[in-house]
This record gives structure tokens, sequence and C-alpha cells, in this order.
């Protein structure tokens, strides 16, 4: 998708880069902290590299990150990225797609199925979501 930026996460902030997917942001993960390894998908991809690792970070450029736990770095990532375009796959990044209901009965809990009237399903991988209890609005 143009008009949206596009990131790399490295291995020192995988769970950030699953979360920023749900977010909408264009995010490859890998779990390589080598410089070499991460420095070949950076050339090949065009993408912006956040990171936990200064090492990686005075080498390669991109978006340094310090918190440890996964609210503080949404906190701080936020206030230096861009905004996000249509919600993601956590799992691959594929961007979601509205579904009916009737189409995923069998695909989620029977709560979840009786409880939630809008769902998601990824295209590719075919995981389906739902608004959970951890999303606000």
């Amino acid at each position: 998708m143009k008009g949206y930026e596009q990131f790399l996460c490295d291995g020192t902030v995988v769970k950030l880069g699953k979360r920023l997917r749900t977010f909408g942001y264009d995010v490859e993960i890998t779990y390589k902290t080598d410089s070499y390894n991460v420095s070949e998908i950076l050339k090949s991809t065009n993408r912006i590299l956040v990171t936990k690792s200064l090492k990686l970070h005075k080498q390669l450029g991109g978006i340094y990150l310090i918190s440890d736990k996964l609210t503080d770095l949404l906190n701080e990532i936020s206030t230096k990225i861009g905004k996000p375009g249509p919600t993601r796959c956590a799992h691959c990044n594929a961007v979601l797609i509205e579904c009916d209901k009737s189409t995923i009965r069998d695909k989620v809990p029977l709560y979840v199925f009786q409880t939630h009237e809008k769902f998601k399903y990824c295209p590719n991988c075919g995981k389906v979501y739902w608004k959970g209890t951890h999303a606000s609005q």
C-alpha cells in the first residue's frame, strides 16, 4: 500500500511488531538481530528499522526504542511514526477484510460468536479477528 510507511521490527521488538500490525502498520518481522541479516532485509524491502539494539540503530538507522514493557514501547513509538493504514493480521501482515458473521461461525468460540457482531478475517492465513476486551472504544 503506497502512502504508508513500512517497518521492519527486529528480534528485539517482535511483540511490538505484531501489535503494530493490528493497529494498521505494515510491519515485517525478523527474529534476527545481527547487522548483516537485518541490513540485507532492509536493502531488499526498503523498510524503516524499529529496534531496541543501540548497535543496530547506530549501524543501520531507523527508530531506536528504549522502553522494556510493551505498553511503554507502544507509547514511545506512537510519537515517532505516522498514521496507520488498514488493520493487518498480527500473524502474516496481510490487510484484514470485514466479513459477514455467518461465514465465520465455526472459526471462533461459541461465546465470541454469540457476543460479537463485527468480525474481520485474513485472506492470506484465514485467522479471524474481533474487538476484544483489550481494545478501547
